[in-house]
């Protein structure tokens, strides 16, 4: 009977302690709306690596930031932190990726190129998520 009421209260404790990490990490929505790509500006700054177009394994992320997508349009959205590619967002979808020591942009672009959705990024003390409009 000691052991159970033990058990009990170590799992009553682990599970406080696992709650209250939780939810002391601020949560932060952002809402980025979209605006046209300039057809002129030749190479696009915000890009520095698009999709892998080979299959070389990555090497294991140190990712301990979470950031959440939604994509609220019609569009496919590829999706770029500090100017890397991390994954596409189909219209009306939800994506997370996993991020190492921070960030400082979150950017956007449509499918076909011509729609972005620039931001500035956070950091990893946040849950940040972003909403494409």
């Amino acid at each position: 009977m000691k052991r159970k009421i033990i058990g009990i209260l170590a799992a009553g404790c682990m599970l406080l302690a696992f709650s209250t990490t939780a939810s002391a990490q601020k949560k932060v929505a952002v809402k980025v709306t979209q605006q046209k790509v300039d057809a002129s500006r030749g190479a696009n700054s915000n890009v520095k690596s698009d999709a892998p177009t080979t299959d070389a394994p990555e090497s294991k992320s140190r990712g301990t930031c979470m950031i959440d997508f939604t994509n609220y349009t019609g569009y496919y959205i590829n999706i770029y932190v500090d100017g890397y590619y991390k994954g596409q967002l189909s219209p009306y979808g939800k994506g997370t990726v996993y991020v190492g020591d921070g960030y400082t942009t979150i950017y956007g672009l449509s499918a076909g190129g011509t729609i972005e959705w620039p931001t500035k990024g956070g950091n990893c003390s946040g849950y940040y998520t972003y909403g494409f409009y």
